[in-house]
């Protein structure tokens, strides 16, 4: 069995003569073909040899259990040494890094990349621990608020998916900064590409984002779920599935009861104040007390596109910690104001179009409650001016971004994800094909051109403007009467091309030959994700919140920063 296979292997470990072998490296080979590299890579694996080398690039193939490689002595063994002095190892590729912007005074960056579940945010974390290891600087207390920020920025950004339980549902770099002797001395993440949709609802088989679960297991063993409107029966919409078993996992669990006070030992050590602690732990019950807020039609005379709200209770709990008005939130949710010629018009919205409010709302304040723990961890972690100005120092930037991702159903946020590694895959092959091929040239080397396949006409095919796939789909979310069919059709009167192709019968539906498959994408909703609307009544009441964060999370411009 796979379980056998796994616990009989030998030991990793880096004692004996042979510590290097040509194995190591792939570059070695003498014929480097995808059933060599394959086959050495099983060969390997089989040994527990997860970390090959191919010239510059580390290849790491997930174990599926933890391997006792990444104590601080494995730390002290790959530090400023050879890299042929010990096995292929993370550590040896975060210590090149470092002693590279060291050497050279220049910024660095390590970019992770594979399919979802492939072990990226594991290796990230590895990567940071080696790298704070490297910089150890005087203040141990940033470098502990450092090594806390990837599980916080990962209780709210990611989420268990059919193919992977602590799946990166958005994109991260992050820049760890280093005085010009190497010293650590703050930190910086930029986010991309939040999947918000998830709030509102999941797949099959999915779950909604780790800290829903985290915060409601930690609120019902401290007896609190009264005092945030939380019910201790039936989970909420949103975190409720087909399995009925939410409640039972949440109260049995005790990983959730454990990943919640991890939490907090996080937002305590990175420097978050109790206050906003409590704010933020307000707005995600809020959320959940918002899911759960339901509307019937009222039928008169003359219309019926009127909606009200019958059962007032889930309404009231979101407005108390919201810490908004009852009767205003159901305004905002049921009417919306339209000035025309200089006059205020307040039209109903219809039983469909409130639904639609209350999910805008919800992935709002998710979104901008993410964003604006991005921004406080960067306010926290900004290099102190006293000890070196930022300008001075360098850094090494870690890129984890998800994985492609091909499941059973594909939608918007699978398109934007494929796109972002696509860039990554073209960025890959210029710098290990093209760039490599032209030095050869100039230094006169005669090589064997090596052929790779070339993803930039694809790359041209979803970004050229003003006719590319992402400005299409923008200009049809301009028209108010364009329909995500409108959308699939102008897609294949416009891309002509053998990349993508619309498959017969299937009306909201079309193709794409992605660099690592082909992928069918179900274009239900896409519109409607791209505008990403948020009704500007909401955004009015919202700011009203006595709640000073809730306020601040409107009334703030947003950055790729927070």
């Amino acid at each position: 069995s796979r379980y056998e296979r796994i616990h009989t292997r030998r030991p990793y470990h880096v004692d004996g003569a042979d510590k290097y072998s040509l194995d190591d490296d792939l570059v070695n080979l003498e014929v480097l073909d995808e059933d060599t590299i394959i086959h050495q890579l099983q060969k390997r694996y089989a040994d527990l040899q997860i970390y090959t080398y191919v010239g510059d690039i580390l290849i790491a193939l997930n174990p599926f259990q933890n391997l006792s490689i990444y104590s601080p002595q494995f730390s002290k063994l790959y530090h400023g040494v050879r890299r042929s002095s010990n096995p292929p190892h993370i550590f040896a590729s975060a210590d090149a890094a470092y002693q590279s912007m060291v050497t050279f005074s220049k910024d660095q960056c390590i970019i992770i990349s594979g399919e979802s579940g492939a072990g990226k945010t594991e290796s990230a974390h590895l990567i940071v621990q080696h790298l704070t290891f490297l910089g150890k600087a005087n203040n141990r207390a940033l470098r502990e608020k450092i090594l806390q920020v990837n599980p916080l920025v990962e209780a709210f950004g990611n989420a268990c998916t059919a193919i992977n339980d602590n799946s990166s549902r958005f994109g991260k770099y992050l820049e760890m900064m280093f005085t010009p002797t190497g010293a650590v001395m703050g930190a910086k993440i930029s986010e991309y590409l939040l999947e918000k949709s998830r709030v509102i609802k999941q797949a099959v088989g999915e779950k909604n984002f780790h800290i829903f679960y985290y915060i409601y297991a930690g609120l019902y063993h401290q007896k609190k779920l009264s005092e945030y409107r939380l019910p201790d029966k039936k989970p909420p919409r949103y975190i409720d599935n087909e399995t009925g078993r939410v409640m039972h996992d949440i109260v049995t669990k005790d990983s959730y009861g454990r990943q919640f006070e991890a939490i907090q030992h996080c937002f305590r050590i990175i420097g978050f104040t109790d206050e906003e602690v409590y704010s933020v732990y307000r707005i995600l019950t809020g959320i959940l007390n918002t899911g759960n807020i339901e509307f019937a039609a009222i039928s008169s005379q003359h219309q019926t596109d009127k909606s009200e709200v019958p059962n007032p209770e889930a309404l009231d709990n979101a407005a108390a910690l919201l810490s908004i008005g009852s009767e205003e939130l159901q305004e905002a949710l049921t009417s919306h104001c339209v000035v025309t010629r200089g006059e205020t018009i307040i039209r109903t919205n219809t039983v469909d179009k409130a639904a639609d409010v209350r999910d805008a709302m919800s992935k709002a304040l998710y979104g901008r409650l993410f964003s604006w723990i991005v921004n406080r961890i960067n306010t926290l972690l900004q290099p102190d001016k006293n000890i070196c100005n930022a300008e001075n120092g360098m850094n090494v930037g870690i890129l984890d971004i998800f994985g492609f991702e091909n499941f059973a159903r594909n939608s918007f946020e699978q398109l934007c994800i494929n796109i972002a590694n696509e860039q990554i895959q073209f960025y890959f092959n210029q710098h290990i094909f093209a760039l490599e091929q032209m030095e050869y040239q100039n230094e006169g080397i005669d090589a064997l051109t090596v052929e790779y396949e070339d993803n930039r006409p694809l790359l041209d095919m979803f970004l050229q403007k003003p006719m590319g796939l992402l400005s299409l789909l923008d200009e049809e979310s301009r028209f108010p009467q364009a329909t995500d069919l409108t959308l699939v059709d102008k897609f294949e009167d416009n891309l002509r091309c053998k990349y993508f192709w619309r498959p017969k019968g299937v009306e909201l539906s079309f193709g794409i030959q992605h660099y690592a498959g082909k992928v069918l994408y179900d274009a239900c909703a896409f519109l409607e994700k791209n505008r990403d609307t948020l009704p500007a009544d909401i955004v009015v009441v919202l700011r009203t919140s006595e709640n000073k964060l809730l306020q601040q999370l409107f009334s703030s411009p947003l950055t790729k920063t927070g």
